[in-house]
């Protein structure tokens, strides 16, 4: 006996491009893509002979897409975050002032930073001023800085610094060497949002310590996310059915508006997925008898 059985397994690339015109962009893995159709009904009772259904009239109410990208590029992201972004150089930074915490984070520019250089940023030292206990300052020369033990009034002179990590005696005040201003690998570590300090670092202390840091960011992208507005796509699915030995299937919808991803997985185990849910909607240009105003599509005859 004949049969009409027509399985289907399908995959394919996907690509999506603004309706209004350009490029229609690979966006890469797609585990999933489906259609979701809703229907709604309005239904009149039969009054007359007490049971059933006298009239009955359905239409769609809406269509809707799901789609999980298993790319997390760029394009992708903007996507899925409405967002806007912008391709960034690197850059070089030169003495940029912060306060440096030890176990806390130095937050930078941009993103993975290179060519870093750290050094303590004290005030210059100055003569016959009053300081308090804790406080720092730098000599005008040299490449050591100091942390007041002992709290007075500074000489009418400068004093001789000693640089063996002894004390020095200036007016009233005793000042301490605290050692290079630059800072050593041993003091901090680069990660992708700047630098981390060590909890150890003898040169910063606990309620903060100013420092300047020199370093060049990495060329990427920015994305701000969901500031964009809802841009009109179209969507073109290029598939194969691989249960009718890979018959080509195309779908086109027309005119499709994603909403933002309900969540964002930045740290597990698993490659990350981004599911985005769309409208799919009507299409005022496709008229005629026969003629869908949401999608198509074509099918490679089995």
């Amino acid at each position: 006996m004949a049969t009409n059985q027509v399985g289907y397994i399908g995959s394919g690339p996907l690509f999506i491009g603004k309706r209004s015109g350009g490029k229609m962009r690979f966006v890469g893995q797609v585990p999933e893509f489906k259609l979701d159709i809703t229907e709604e009904t309005k239904e009149l009772k039969d009054y007359v002979k007490g049971s059933g259904l006298a009239e009955s009239v359905s239409f769609i109410s809406k269509v809707e897409a799901s789609i999980t990208f298993a790319s997390a590029d760029v394009h992708n992201l903007v996507l899925a975050l409405r967002g806007v972004e912008d391709a960034t150089s690197a850059t070089p930074v030169t003495s940029e002032a912060h306060t440096a915490y030890p176990g806390g984070l130095v937050e930078l520019q941009g993103v993975s930073p290179k060519s870093v250089s750290v050094t303590i940023a004290p005030a210059a030292h100055a003569v016959t001023t009053a300081y308090t206990v804790g406080q720092l300052v730098k000599p005008t020369a040299g490449t050591h800085f100091y942390k007041c033990k002992v709290a007075g009034t500074s000489g009418a002179s400068v004093p001789s610094w000693q640089t063996d990590g002894t004390d020095t005696s200036d007016g009233t005040v005793t000042w301490t060497d605290m050692g290079l201003m630059a800072l050593t690998s041993s003091d901090y570590e680069i990660n992708s949002a700047g630098l981390f300090i060590s909890a150890n670092s003898t040169k910063i202390d606990e309620e903060g310590t100013p420092v300047e840091v020199s370093y060049t960011t990495s060329a990427g992208y920015n994305i701000q996310a969901l500031v964009g507005a809802g841009e009109e796509y179209r969507v073109v699915f290029a598939g194969k059915n691989f249960a009718r030995n890979g018959k080509g299937l195309k779908v086109v919808m027309y005119r499709v508006v994603f909403s933002p991803t309900k969540e964002l997985g930045l740290i597990s185990d698993e490659f990350a997925k981004l599911t985005l849910t769309a409208k799919v909607l009507s299409d005022d240009t496709k008229t005629g008898t026969d003629i869908s105003a949401f999608c198509e599509i074509d099918m490679e005859a089995v």
